[in-house]
């Protein structure tokens, strides 16, 4: 009998180890909600997939985010956001001692915030918006799932709308539609950012009009009805007041105080801060612009050319204006079969590298771009080989003289929304990496192998270095060979003493001399097949250190 009870018993701890052996494993967060807060706030996020160890740690890309497990809700979190936290999009990753999570989205803005209430499918259902602009935070919940929302307007007013579901990584193709308070629809939105919609519609009667959210699932399959599931956030931005869409110009040189306009709609209405000055010294490729009385964040490029604005006329080989470069140009495809027109002088054999960049920042812009010499005869021509629609070319001077750069849209039609940045440069050495896995776990004593690929361009000839940084104690790399770029092995070793340990590592690229670097990035997100999303790759690798488990830690043999 006593045999059968230490044998009943040894089975029982052995399942029991056995289970807890089964959820030690990396959270699996692949959404929360909400998927955003405006500075300042505090609030309750949920993440969808309960990490089964509770709580997860998180890390997120900036301190004045902070993220608190919530005691008596599992799967909840206290959130509190800074006041000076910078608006637009930033990282979080859960983690714990079995490795992270992929990183989610979550957006910092300006409005108002509220929560989506159920039953909204209908229009005569619809929730109420009693003021805005605000920002809708919801959940396409279940298959079929339309969410709805009332705003009144009055007559001339902008009524815009505009959604980011895809952009934040859901699996949903969404579009808006607008109804007036007659069941009239009066607008339709799709693709606008990427696959996501933005309406804006000018009012021509007061009252009240209904604003209807739905989306099919991404990517595609063969079932045609609207999604909806745990994992489909959305953030809506609904406003009746000065709205921006981008600013004017496109970009800024970093560094230097630049002023730019807001726009969008309604800015003459109800006015808005239409104006600022922009002075961005760091690092950053783009950087989020919110202004007071503005609904929602834009984003601005950062670059490291002085930038230009177009003067019209200048659709003709008289009218084109000369430019020195290396600059930037910014402009607007104003009307229907417009094209501006720019001369530059260059040096027989000078290579120049023109980037017009349009699509990537929403604009109705599919730009053509196209190099003349001064008689008009096309010399080259270049359509979609930049990002999205955009158009590059990489071009030699034959002779010394005079060329006048075009451009033009596609299907040759124009508006105040075909803008666009024309950047004309010399390319540059310059050295790009990537890495794969994102996210890396080391057990102590053991080893785990990842991939850097190093790619040059702008004629760079040197050797390259990687340098690992971050690494914590008892952890080492062992770095290939690199002088010839391409893909490389690197091995990250935990020795047997390594403790338990999470960070985020930087894999820095270097020539020679140290003059030219750059950060290993790594993709995250869906299928890319939609187009970009809010933040596409992170500039870290995550690892994370299994420490050796002592004896009573173990179990039953």
């Amino acid at each position: 009998m006593i045999q059968l009870r230490v044998a009943v018993f040894s089975a029982f701890l052995f399942q029991f180890f056995t289970a807890v052996i089964a959820f030690a494993k990396p959270p699996t967060v692949t959404s929360i909600f909400p998927a955003g807060a405006r500075q300042g706030a505090e609030l309750e996020l949920k993440v969808a997939d309960v990490p089964e160890i509770w709580p997860s740690s998180v890390w997120v890309d900036h301190s004045g985010i902070v993220f608190k497990p919530n005691k008596e809700k599992k799967g909840v979190y206290n959130v509190s956001v800074d006041l000076n936290t910078p608006v637009g999009p930033h990282l979080v990753r859960f983690y714990n001692n079995y490795g992270s999570s992929k990183p989610c989205i979550f957006f910092i803005g300006l409005a108002d915030e509220i929560t989506e209430e159920e039953p909204n499918d209908k229009l005569n259902a619809a929730q109420y918006i009693k003021k805005n602009p605000i920002v809708v935070n919801g959940r396409l919940g279940k298959n079929g799932d339309v969410d709805s929302f009332t705003v009144r307007a009055n007559r001339g007013e902008w009524i815009v709308a505009q959604c980011f579901s895809y952009s934040l990584d859901s699996p949903v193709d969404s579009f808006i539609h607008l109804h007036n308070d007659e069941g009239v629809k009066l607008a339709f939105a799709p693709d606008t950012q990427n696959i996501d919609p933005l309406l804006a519609y000018q009012v021509k009667e007061t009252g009240d009009y209904t604003l209807s959210l739905a989306g099919l699932i991404f990517p595609f399959n063969a079932t045609a009805r609207f999604h909806g599931s745990m994992h489909t956030v959305y953030r809506m931005t609904i406003s009746t007041g000065a709205f921006a869409r981008n600013t004017y110009p496109l970009g800024v040189k970093r560094g230097s105080k630049t002023p730019v306009h807001m726009v969008g709609w309604g800015f003459n209405d109800k006015g808005g801060a239409r104006a600022a000055i922009v002075n961005i010294n760091d690092q950053s490729s783009v950087a989020w612009l919110g202004g007071k009385n503005l609904s929602a964040p834009v984003p601005v490029l950062v670059g490291d050319l002085f930038g230009h604005s177009e003067i019209e006329p200048n659709n003709t080989l008289n009218t084109a204006l000369d430019y020195n470069w290396p600059s930037a140009i910014h402009g607007r495809i104003n009307y229907d079969d417009d094209e501006d027109r720019f001369k530059i002088s260059v040096k027989k054999g000078s290579n120049i590298l023109l980037k017009l960049r349009a699509s990537e920042f929403n604009s109705s812009l599919d730009p053509v771009l196209r190099i003349e010499d001064q008689d008009g005869k096309q010399l080259v021509r270049d359509d979609d080989s930049g990002n999205r629609q955009d158009a590059k070319l990489d071009w030699r001077a034959p002779s010394d003289g005079v060329y006048l750069i075009s451009v033009s849209d596609l299907i040759r039609t124009g508006s105040d929304s075909h803008f666009y940045r024309l950047e004309i440069d010399q390319p540059r050495p310059s050295l790009t990496a990537i890495h794969s896995p994102d996210r890396l776990i080391v057990d102590a004593g053991q080893s785990s192998e990842f991939t850097v690929t190093i790619s040059s361009s702008g004629g760079f000839t040197g050797k390259t270095y990687i340098i690992v940084k971050g690494l914590p104690d008892g952890v080492s790399a062992q770095i290939p060979a690199t002088e010839k770029g391409g893909e490389l092995k690197l091995k990250i070793f935990a020795s047997e003493a390594a403790k338990a340990a999470n960070v985020p590592l930087a894999i820095q690229v270097v020539n020679s001399n140290a003059t030219l670097n750059c950060l290993s990035s790594a993709s995250i997100g869906m299928d890319k097949a939609g187009g970009e999303r809010l933040i596409n790759v992170v500039d870290h690798l995550w690892l994370t250190i299994k420490a050796k488990q002592s004896d009573s830690e173990k179990g039953p043999k």
